[in-house]
């Protein structure tokens, strides 16, 4: 359902510009084809200078939260007491009486409440709706800002704000919140487990996607030696390691391939040591964070491409990539982990191939039938980008929540 007249809608987010996650900025273009005004809010800009080239513009209108003690912020919470008294005491009711009885969340309830007050005196009236990306703090920002407001507010979360417990008190933000967006099968029925009561006929399934016009197959170049190319940040669910000593076990079978991985984070210089420590040195590549026209090129260079995602320590893990989706619309045989929800988007020998995660020798293996079985090399290919074609279009995904969005703007 298209929304004529522009109707302006808040978008509360950890970063912005972020070169990590994309799929919230196709999102929010999507939503602006279709007549929506989005206002990011942002609690802190990127510490790189990667900004994806559609980022541009909602740069520019994107609202910063404060240094939490600078004097101009005590100054703005002055004057969203004065604008919005009774949101301002409720909202701060409610922080004193949540921190009373949970002690552990007083900074995020009071540092939340100041951003929130600072937002609500910058955004004044434009807004008619706030809508926050991932369930802890941005959700805990927007859920204040509408209680001083007093406008709905709703929320997606994504997978650390479900596998984890970042996202504090997430029941009860489901209670007040309009409706919930979950990105995954897998992530909406563990919502549904752990939080019944509240995210019955509020949780909607609705798919991160992709502007397909973006991402097509550019026929698989032959390069030599062959590249498997793996995209994302360089922390422990990633399982970059395992990739390492898969290659490893790929080049002690004679294999010829070149990896390249795309990506910033901790493990960087561990992951450096164990590629040298594995004699992979010559075969290994770190480009760092890349924009996304670099990003796709390297797409069309790769013939394989690979994700060895494992669950962390803290039980942190991934939903469903949104590298994947790049990659199987760009037509690359893909090698991912049997793992969280990929398998919605990967089904094994038809779309792509799963690996057990944490196997590196299992891993070695399908990545060795994505460089070599020609047969299962054209059939992901092709049922690949028909998946992705299917269920992962951006337009037509931000379809179903610009609907959503009419509906709780409905006078």
């Amino acid at each position: 359902m298209d929304r004529a007249g522009s109707e302006r809608v808040a978008y509360v987010l950890a970063e912005f510009p972020s070169v990590t996650e994309t799929f919230i900025l196709r999102e929010m273009l999507a939503l602006e084809r279709r007549g929506f005004v989005i206002i990011p809010l942002a609690l802190r800009k990127p510490v790189g200078e990667v900004i994806h080239e559609g980022a541009r513009a909602f740069a520019q209108r994107t609202i910063y939260a404060p240094r939490p003690l600078s004097v101009r912020a005590a100054i703005v919470q002055l004057l969203a007491l004065l604008q919005y008294p009774g949101g301002y005491f409720s909202a701060l009711r409610f922080a004193v009486m949540r921190s009373l009885r949970q002690p552990q969340e007083t900074r995020e309830m009071f540092g939340s409440l100041w951003r929130a007050g600072y937002f609500a005196v910058r955004l004044g009236r434009r807004v008619r709706h706030i809508h926050a990306h991932f369930g802890n703090v941005p959700t805990t920002i927007a859920w204040l800002l509408a209680e001083i407001t007093g406008r709905g507010y709703s929320f997606s979360v994504h997978a650390c704000d479900i596998f984890t417990y970042q996202a504090t008190a997430l029941s009860l933000k489901m209670a007040e919140a309009e409706f919930v967006t979950v990105c995954t099968e897998y992530g909406r029925r563990r919502l549904l487990k752990r939080h019944r009561l509240v995210a019955e006929g509020k949780l909607h399934l609705i798919y991160h996607g992709l502007d397909l016009s973006e991402f097509r197959p550019v026929g698989l170049l032959a390069n030599k030696p062959p590249i498997i190319l793996s995209v994302g940040r360089l922390v422990e669910k990633k399982g970059y390691p395992y990739l390492l000593q898969a290659a490893s076990i790929l080049q002690s079978r004679g294999a010829d391939f070149r990896i390249i991985i795309v990506g910033e984070g901790p493990l960087h210089e561990d992951l450096v040591r164990m590629a040298a420590g594995l004699q992979l040195q010559d075969r290994v590549e770190f480009l760092g964070a890349l924009p996304q026209r670099e990003v796709r090129r390297l797409y069309a260079e790769a013939q394989v491409f690979a994700l060895a995602s494992v669950v962390a320590a803290d039980g942190d893990r991934d939903g469903l990539p949104n590298v994947l989706l790049e990659a199987l619309a760009m037509g690359i045989p893909t090698v991912a982990s049997n793992i969280s929800a990929i398998p919605e988007l990967i089904e094994h020998q038809r779309t792509g191939l799963l690996a057990t995660p944490g196997d590196p020798r299992d891993l070695a293996e399908k990545l060795e039938i994505a460089l070599y079985d020609e047969e299962v090399r054209s059939r992901v290919s092709m049922l690949g980008r028909q998946k992705v074609v299917k269920y992962f279009d951006a337009n037509r995904n931000a379809a179903a929540l610009a609907t959503l969005f009419a509906q709780v703007l409905e006078p």
